[in-house]
Formats: structure tokens, sequence, C-alpha cells
């Protein structure tokens, strides 16, 4: 477990980032924009409910004000944009990353026992 809440902190580690390198250095994967964010954003989620799944809540809304300060970090960078889209967007797929998680473990749980 103590190597998932790891592996779930970088996965945060590497969204910040992406968000603070410039635009035309990030990886290109082809994807439609939204797509790409929400897949982006679903992977940590995944990993934050996995790893710390009696903080479901607590999760929930710090992945909003995550997503929403990952944008407002873009506003002084001129190589960057933020917009209210992003964060949407971002902020949907980190929490149904982390719920989807939490439900996860709970399964697993219950199939261990």
């Amino acid at each position: 477990m103590k190597y998932l809440r790891i592996l779930a902190c970088v996965g945060v580690a590497a969204l910040v980032l992406l968000t603070i390198v410039p635009a035309d250095d990030r990886p290109v994967t082809g994807l439609q924009h939204d797509v790409e964010h929400f897949g982006a954003f679903l992977l940590p989620g995944l990993l934050l409910g996995f790893a710390f799944e009696k903080k479901t809540s607590l999760l929930l809304i710090g992945a909003v004000w995550f997503c929403l300060a990952l944008e407002a970090i873009q506003i002084p960078l001129s190589t960057r944009h933020a917009r209210l889209e992003d964060a949407l967007v971002d902020s949907l797929a980190m929490c149904i990353g982390i719920v989807a998680g939490r439900l996860a473990k709970s399964q697993l749980l219950r199939l261990r026992a």
C-alpha cells in the first residue's frame, strides 16, 4: 500500500509538471484536447482513490481545488493558458477516478474476505 501511495503522489506531481512546461514541450497524443485532459487526470484519481481509501470526501474536495489551482498557475505563464473548461474536465476526471478507485478497492477487499 505504501508504494501505491507513492505512485499516486508521483502521478499528481506529473500533472503539475505537465501543467507548467511550455505547451510545445508536452507530449502529443493526437487525441482531442478534452479527452487528453480527461485521461491524464483519471489515472492519478484512480490511484488516489485506491491508495487513500478512508479519505474519499477529502480527496474529492482536494481534487477540485487542485485542478482549479493548476489552471490558476497557468495565468502568468506566457506559453500556457488557463481555461475554466479545462478545470471542469480535469476535476470531473479526477473525481471519477477517485470514486472508481475507491469502489475497486472496496470490491477487492470484499473478494479477499
